[in-house]
């Protein structure tokens, strides 16, 4: 006994016949774990071809989805489960918390296969199968084009050429055909954007790309001018007129237009996004001013005005929030640009008692605008006769006064304007001051608009008014001023020239309230409205979202 332990030979056979149990248990593992991995690997495909079935006939989703896995030969037992639902294309969510289950919904569908793997050495010890679960989501492809700002109710060539010519520095003389012309013209925007990388030469690649880059004012019209080719030659001739009136300058259409889902092409999207050629100049020339300010003598050119000066002033669009865009979700949210308009409005003589001679009564009027806003709220795909889009709106909020306020402060919109009292009188003798403001509203709730397939296809306009709108801006601020007089040493009766002032404010209003309206509808904006053009819809083909 005492020789046999220590006899070390055949001790290697001893282990490995007690290591036989450990290494066919570490074979069964990696060649069925290996299997199963593999299978579920295939379980995968056939999971995202069944939801792409299934999202392309969410009516039918279940049928769809086991189609789809009977035709992929699937050789065991499987379990499919299908449910509709909707998903929110938003980068800010959470990918899990994307899709939302709703039996109603036919937007995307959700499709869960489950099925036994089967085992080979595992058999041994038992394990007949390994359970394996993949899951894939798709939804149809939904995309919106829409825009937001006010139209011009009127169009003024003397305006419009003074408004250009002094964002550009230089002379734009169209006439009031042109201008007709152009706010009648739609060009279609993608085939604007090619045509821009080609009139600027730019070495870019998609739509992103673009919008991105940085072309001179000369260079963003003469595409413009070449998308007009095709249909209205004419107006691409007054495009021409203007840009050849330019010189210098440069913008990035990024701050006007968000190609969304699009951007990462490089061709396609026609039919699906229009804009106003008017518009899109002018939006243009604004973003590439380089005084942000502009000031316009109009003299006796308004009608029951004996003279007119207006000063504008134009804020910077918030960042990422494009003028037109085209997309499937509620963002971006589209704004106009924040405004500010001084009209310094004088009428002609007018004898007023106790002061004799004739005396010419100026009127001051300070409106604000704060930025109007727009997002997409839903599109419905779902049938025919049901295809339309809804968008939620808010009408620009801001105030109006008559007051005398400090011109060289306008551009800042960072510090509210200081309102003074205006002097509507001013002789040597006898001043005749007022002031009255309105709030034009505050924060007002969205409301929501609805574009069926016919007013898409005309591009019918819809607008959104403030519950706080105010019809007659000027009358009614001049209805509601405080007049205060300031004699110097006369004994006159200061009741009968309140009234006679007053008589004035309300003969001038009508002429005020419609420069007003040709003054903001040519920024674009308007006050307490807002208009919501959507220019086009697509239902496409399903996709895999996660």
């Amino acid at each position: 006994m005492r020789a046999l332990s220590r006899d070390r030979r055949g001790g290697v056979s001893i282990l490995f016949a007690a290591g036989v149990p450990f290494i066919l248990g570490m074979t069964a593992f990696a060649v069925d774990v290996g299997s199963a991995s593999l299978e579920a690997r295939r379980l995968q495909g056939v999971a995202d071809a069944a939801a792409l079935a299934a999202a392309s006939d969410p009516s039918h989703a279940q049928a769809a989805a086991q189609s789809a896995v009977t035709a992929s030969g699937w050789p065991h037992a499987i379990q499919v489960t299908a449910t509709t639902g909707n998903y929110v294309r938003d980068a800010g969510t959470p990918v899990g918390q994307r899709f939302t289950a709703d039996a109603y919904a036919t937007d995307a569908v959700r499709v869960k296969l489950e099925t036994p793997s089967p085992t080979y050495f595992a058999r041994i010890f038992g394990q007949d199968s390994i359970d394996l679960s993949r899951t894939a989501t798709a939804a149809q492809t939904r995309l919106a084009a829409f825009s937001i700002g006010s139209r011009l109710a009127s169009l003024n060539g003397g305006l419009l050429n003074s408004y250009l010519s002094a964002l550009t520095g230089s002379n734009i003389g169209l006439t009031v055909m042109d201008y007709n012309g152009l706010a009648g013209a739609d060009i279609d925007l993608f085939g604007y954007l090619s045509a821009l990388r080609t009139s600027a030469h730019l070495d870019a690649a998609t739509f992103d790309d673009v919008v991105n880059a940085q072309v001179t004012r000369a260079q963003a019209l003469n595409a413009l001018a070449a998308a007009l080719d095709a249909g209205h030659p004419t107006q691409a001739a007054a495009i021409r007129t203007m840009a050849a009136s330019v010189s210098g300058g440069s913008l990035s259409l990024s701050a006007l237009v968000d190609p969304g889902e699009l951007g990462n092409q490089g061709s396609g999207g026609t039919g699906i996004a229009s804009v106003n050629a008017l518009a899109m100049a002018t939006a243009m020339l604004q973003v590439a001013a380089p005084d942000r300010q502009v000031s316009l003598d109009l003299g006796a050119g308004v009608a029951g005005l004996a003279s007119t000066k207006v000063t504008i002033a134009i804020g910077a669009r918030p960042s990422q929030s494009p003028w037109i865009t085209v997309t499937g979700n509620g963002a971006p949210i589209i704004r106009t640009a924040q405004a500010r308009l001084y009209i310094e409005a004088q009428a002609g003589t007018a004898a007023l008692p106790g002061i004799g001679g004739l005396v010419s009564v100026k009127v001051p009027v300070f409106v604000e605008l704060a930025s109007a806003e727009g997002r997409l709220s839903s599109i419905d795909c779902s049938s025919a006769a049901s295809r339309g889009v809804t968008i939620e709106a808010k009408p620009s909020p801001g105030e109006a006064a008559i007051a005398a306020v400090d011109t060289s402060k306008l551009s800042d919109f960072t510090t509210p304007v200081t309102l003074s009292d205006a002097k509507l009188v001013d002789t040597l003798l006898v001043d005749v001051t007022g002031r009255a403001v309105i709030d034009l509203g505050s924060a007002e709730s969205w409301q929501s608009l609805r574009f069926d397939a016919d007013a898409i296809a005309a591009k019918t306009p819809q607008t959104v008014s403030s519950g706080t709108a105010v019809t007659g801006l000027a009358q009614s601020l001049a209805g509601q001023t405080a007049l205060k007089v300031q004699v110097l040493g006369l004994p006159i009766s200061v009741t009968p020239l309140i009234q006679a002032v007053g008589g004035q404010l309300g003969l001038l209003a009508p002429s005020i309230d419609s420069l007003i309206d040709l003054a903001t509808g040519t920024l674009g904006v308007h006050y307490g409205q807002a208009d919501v053009r959507v220019t086009g819809m697509r239902c496409g083909t399903a996709a895999l979202v996660a």
